[in-house]
């Protein structure tokens, strides 16, 4: 797979023991989607595929007469942690179109969980208030903080992937006295840069 600007002007394709390399623009990486040009349309869309059938599951249960608590635990551990694996790598890449294309699979899920008595009139956070849920965009911003702030000390594994903080004189002669320095969002950043202009004060 190429990636970035390298796909204006690809190289010759690779060969091992004279057999050419197969080139591809899109393949499945533990889980995750991941394309070529580095948006999320694919790995989105394979979610909504694999939620669907889950929520005719919920459907067929809910049917046979379970409580609404019993479909909300099956709601949790079934369909949401599928729409939650492996976030923290693809969250900050989400267009608003996409997380609300993901939002409504779970809006859907609580209207199966409360029929009849939640319909389209009621306000979704209202419902979410209810069964004591939360948007799935709020879930993620906070696991990626929560995983951010873990790398960020010095005895974490990872805390090698942050660049070296700014020393603490220059941070107090600074207009925006941010612990590292600022990295400018791209399509192509990594959840490193993210979290350094989102998650550090």
């Amino acid at each position: 797979m190429i990636l970035g600007t390298a796909n204006k002007s690809p190289p010759p394709l690779l060969t091992i023991s004279n057999s050419p390399v197969e080139r591809v623009t899109c393949f499945k990486l533990l889980g995750i989607n991941i394309c070529n040009d580095i948006r999320l349309d694919t790995h989105v869309d394979a979610l909504c595929s694999k939620i669907a059938s889950r929520l005719y599951f919920l459907k067929f249960l809910k049917r046979s007469g379970l409580s609404a608590d019993d479909l909300l635990c099956f709601c949790k551990s079934v369909i949401r942690s599928v729409l939650e694996y492996g976030s923290v790598v693809w969250h900050h890449h989400l267009t608003d179109a996409q997380s609300d294309k993901l939002e409504a699979l779970q809006k859907r899920a609580v209207r199966i969980i409360l029929y009849p008595l939640y319909y389209s009139t009621v306000p979704y956070i209202t419902v979410l208030g209810y069964l004591k849920l939360e948007s799935l965009k709020h879930r993620r911003t906070e696991a990626d903080k929560k995983f951010f702030n873990g790398i960020s000390p010095p005895v974490n594994r990872l805390h090698h992937l942050l660049p070296p903080p700014r020393d603490i004189q220059l941070i107090t002669r600074l207009r925006y006295p941010y612990t590292y320095q600022y990295y400018s969002q791209t399509l192509f950043s990594s959840f490193i840069s993210f979290g350094l202009a989102n998650y550090v004060d």
